[in-house]
């Protein structure tokens, strides 16, 4: 059992940390650097103290591998198939920052989340201002940033199957 204080601790780091960048990415497009290596040594910190919803270094490593190489795939075939670029590689490296915190297992969730929150935000945002405010790009870091913080906070509420499976 982790003690209270690596819980609280640890969800404000998230917090802070992925709030500024999702606010960064909002108002600039730009994931900066420097926010997601302190959010890589927060995470390892975490990590070397006992992640709370249970993440071993082994499922962190996987989990910055597989959700790197699964957005960076993404990333390259749209940019394919657009033919320009279709993703920036700051939302690459923010989906394997939260593998380092959630693990591989997470993944689907992030992605159905933070990716169903983007599509209503612009919906929402296109409905009141009457026109669309991005020029042809959509900053998906925000809703990256969503998704991350849920499935952390739904996996130390205890909610199955977010970072390994559920027990049958």
């Amino acid at each position: 059992m982790n003690s209270p204080l690596i819980i609280y601790a640890s969800i404000a780091m998230l917090a802070s940390g992925l709030g500024t960048l999702a606010w960064i990415d909002f108002k600039t497009g730009y994931l900066p650097d420097s926010l997601q290596i302190a959010l890589t040594i927060a995470a390892l910190a975490v990590l070397a103290l006992g992640s709370p919803i249970g993440v071993t270094w082994t499922g962190a490593a996987g989990g910055a591998a597989i959700n790197g190489a699964t957005f960076w795939s993404l990333r390259w075939v749209m940019t394919r198939v657009k033919g320009r670029e279709a993703m920036g590689f700051g939302d690459v490296k923010l989906v394997a920052v939260g593998g380092l915190w959630l693990g591989p297992w997470a993944l689907p969730y992030v992605m159905a989340f933070s990716g169903l929150l983007t599509l209503i935000a612009v919906g929402v945002t296109a409905l009141i201002l009457r026109k669309t405010t991005w020029r042809g790009e959509i900053p998906l870091g925000p809703g990256l940033a969503v998704g991350i913080f849920a499935a952390y906070i739904a996996a130390v509420a205890g909610v199955g199957g977010i970072v390994g499976p559920a027990p049958l």
